[in-house]
């Protein structure tokens, strides 16, 4: 599980992935990506952090709209400055808390309860997240669950690399192999890509790796 003390110092982490070129480097790596959804899409973008995922992607698509979620309410005052910091408009995004242990289950902002339901989003955000879950295999199947036909899961997971060991370790971060979480989303029915980063994405490339998964399409078109 994850220690709440990793979190406690937000806005300074925030500060370093900008000033180093961490979130320009994702922004490259994500721009790069198709993502073609017809309509509006919803967006869960889920143990969100800073924002950076989801936020990308509501600046990429204006209609769409954006649940985030979090542990830490630290964590979702960044991502909303972060959102002031794009000009993204407020009443597109709903926060609330919720443990990556139970990625449906969230807690809004005013202390009333309320579960995602299953098929309801376009695509679903992971920032090397679902390590920190009490079980990571029950944890990506009930977000898959959540995802609607045709949509997408992109999971910016902690690559297998030396540095992406030691950043792992570092922050106590515990998963399953990328082989197995590949497995994990074709058993679920998903058509599954891994893709790499490259020198053009430094420093992300140090320690990401992307997994991305897509559910049965059944009249809504999606494509990476």
């Amino acid at each position: 599980m994850l220690s709440l003390r990793l979190y406690k110092s937000t806005g300074i982490y925030d500060f370093f992935i900008k000033s180093l070129g961490y979130e320009r480097s994702i922004d490259r790596f994500l721009s790069e990506l198709a993502v073609d959804v017809e309509g509006p899409l919803r967006i869960l973008d889920s143990g969100c952090g800073t924002g950076l995922m989801g936020l990308h992607f509501l600046s990429r698509f204006p209609e769409a709209k954006l649940v985030a979620t979090d542990l830490e309410p630290n964590c979702l005052r960044t991502t909303l400055s972060n959102a002031r910091l794009r000009n993204l408009d407020r009443n597109r995004i709903q926060t609330g808390i919720a443990d990556i242990s139970h990625p449906s289950q969230i807690t809004l902002a005013d202390g009333s309860a309320m579960e995602l339901q299953k098929s309801s989003f376009h695509l679903i955000c992971l920032g090397a997240v679902v390590g920190y879950s009490s079980c990571t295999e029950t944890s990506l199947r009930e977000l898959i669950s959540l995802l609607a036909p045709g949509g997408v899961l992109i999971n910016l997971e902690m690559n297998e690399s030396p540095s992406g060991r030691f950043f792992s370790k570092r922050y106590h971060y515990s998963n399953i192999t990328l082989s197995r979480m590949e497995q994990l989303f074709q058993d679920e029915g998903c058509k599954v890509l891994l893709r790499r980063f490259q020198i053009r994405h430094l420093p992300a490339k140090l320690t990401r790796v992307a997994l991305i998964a897509q559910r049965a399409a059944d009249g809504v078109h999606s494509s990476i």
